[in-house]
C-alpha cells in the first residue's frame, strides 16, 4: 500500500491534541525567532481564524507550515485559539445564567396564596378508647390518648445555631403526640428529621417524616412520645435530609 494512502486530507482541521502540541512545542521557537514585519507570504487573518476555530480549510497543511515559520502569524493564531476556548466556556455559563434568570422571573410572577395564620394554633385532642386499668396513677402504663398538635412555623424566624430567645416558645402538652407542622414558607417537599433536646439532657426524642404540599402549605406530620419527659424548656430542631438544622424554642406543659 502506498504511503500516501494513510495521509490525512489537507482540509482536515487539527485535533485538540495536535493543536495543543503545536502551540506548546513551537511556542518558544516561533513566537519571537521568526519575525516577519512585512507579513510576506502570510495566509491572512481569515484563514488563521478558520484554522483556529476548526473550520474547513483546503490549505490547512500549508497554513500550519507557514505558522511554524512566521512569528506574527503564530501569535495571531494563538489569540484566535484563546478566543475559541473562551467562547466554549462562556456559552454554557450563559445558558445556565439564562435558565436561573427565567426561574427567578417565574417565581416573582407566580401568585402567592394569602394565608391567615392563627395566632395560637389550637391543640386538637383525639381521644382513644382505653379499658379501665388496675394500675395506680403513678405507675400507669403509657397507653394514653394520642393528641394531635398543630405547630405553625410559617412566620417563625430561622435560627441556625442555638434556639433564639426573641421568639415566643412553642407550647406542647405531655403525652403521645401526632405533630402536624406547618413548615416555613419556601420549604420543599421531601424527607425531614425532627429532634427535641433538653437544656441538660441533650437529645431526648428523634423522629422522621415526609413533608408534602397540602392546600398551598408545606405540611410535615410526625409521631413523638413526650409522656416520660418532665415539663420545662426544650429545643425543637427540624431539617430536610442533608441540610442544616433550624431550631425553635419549645415549652413542654405539665
Amino acid at each position: 500500500m502506498s504511503s500516501s494512502s494513510s495521509k490525512p486530507p489537507e482540509d482536515q482541521p487539527l485535533s485538540s491534541r495536535e493543536e495543543h502540541k503545536l502551540l506548546e512545542v513551537f511556542r518558544e521557537t516561533f513566537e519571537k525567532r521568526h519575525p516577519n514585519p512585512n507579513r510576506v507570504g502570510c495566509p491572512g487573518t481569515e484563514k488563521l481564524r478558520a484554522l483556529a476555530f476548526h473550520e474547513q480549510l483546503p490549505e490547512a497543511e500549508a497554513v500550519v507550515t507557514h505558522i511554524t515559520k512566521c512569528s506574527p502569524c503564530y501569535t495571531e493564531y494563538s489569540a484566535f485559539i484563546k478566543q475559541r476556548k473562551l467562547r466554549h466556556l462562556l456559552i454554557p455559563l450563559a445558558a445556565a445564567a439564562f435558565l436561573v434568570l427565567g426561574c427567578a422571573i417565574w417565581l416573582l410572577r407566580a401568585p402567592i396564596p394569602k394565608v391567615i395564620a392563627p395566632v395560637n394554633p389550637p391543640v386538637v385532642k383525639t381521644p382513644e378508647p382505653a379499658p379501665p386499668s388496675p394500675f395506680p396513677p403513678e405507675v400507669q402504663p403509657n397507653t394514653r390518648e394520642v393528641q394531635v398538635v398543630v405547630l405553625d412555623l410559617r412566620n417563625r424566624g430561622v435560627t441556625r445555631g442555638a434556639s433564639s430567645n426573641q421568639e415566643p416558645d412553642l407550647d406542647l402538652p405531655k403525652g403521645r403526640l401526632k405533630l402536624t407542622i406547618y413548615l416555613p414558607i419556601g420549604s420543599e417537599e421531601g424527607e425531614y428529621e425532627v429532634r427535641i433536646s433538653g437544656q441538660q439532657k441533650g437529645i431526648v426524642a428523634t423522629t422522621k417524616g415526609q413533608a408534602s404540599m397540602q392546600n398551598h402549605l408545606d405540611v410535615l406530620t410526625v409521631d413523638v412520645d413526650m409522656s416520660s419527659l418532665p415539663a420545662g424548656k426544650y429545643s425543637l430542631a427540624i431539617r430536610q435530609a442533608g441540610w442544616g438544622w433550624n431550631r425553635y424554642p419549645l415549652q413542654l406543659k405539665r
